[in-house]
């Protein structure tokens, strides 16, 4: 059931705090809404679905 053919999605530090909310980005089949820790210039896997998010930048902690 996995898909692990997945692209990673690049994001800046303006779009964070990161949140997942599942592949279909629909509310009625999604999963949780997922708060994901990324820190500055790594990647991380949301532990439901797991889609791969890279930051391109530093990660401020003012969030």
């Amino acid at each position: 059931m996995s898909n692990t053919a997945q692209s990673v999605k690049t994001i800046t530090p303006h779009d964070l705090p990161l949140i997942c909310t599942g592949p279909e980005h629909e509310t009625w089949n999604g999963h949780p809404r997922v708060f994901l820790p990324i820190q500055s210039n790594s990647s991380i896997e949301c532990p439901y679905c797991g889609k791969q998010y890279h930051l391109d930048g530093i990660a401020d902690n003012h969030h």
